[in-house]
């Protein structure tokens, strides 16, 4: 930004606590990608990914801590999901 010669590299990332309900994202969380997620409570605790083309571009982890670094990762490498047969 101010004639570095480094990309500017810096991933989005927010957070919040709603009473027994806390979630962290990272990426590119928009309602307009195609949305898949993984549950291991339904609607409690699990994951919600943002997909682009098949790619990862933003997770939501939902009462799952500490994973902000693991979904930057995924992000950045450009994994892929698997497609769901009930999707």
């Amino acid at each position: 930004m101010a004639g570095a010669q480094e990309a500017y590299t810096y991933m989005p990332y927010f957070f919040s606590d709603l009473f027994e309900f806390g979630y962290e994202a990272v990426g590119e969380v928009d309602s307009k990608l195609e949305i898949t997620e993984e549950w291991q409570k339904q609607y409690d605790t699990g994951t919600i990914y943002y997909l682009r083309d098949g790619r990862i571009r933003g997770a939501m982890m939902c009462n799952i801590w500490d994973q902000v670094d693991a979904a930057r990762e995924l992000i950045r490498e450009g994994a892929g999901m698997p497609a769901r047969a009930d999707r």
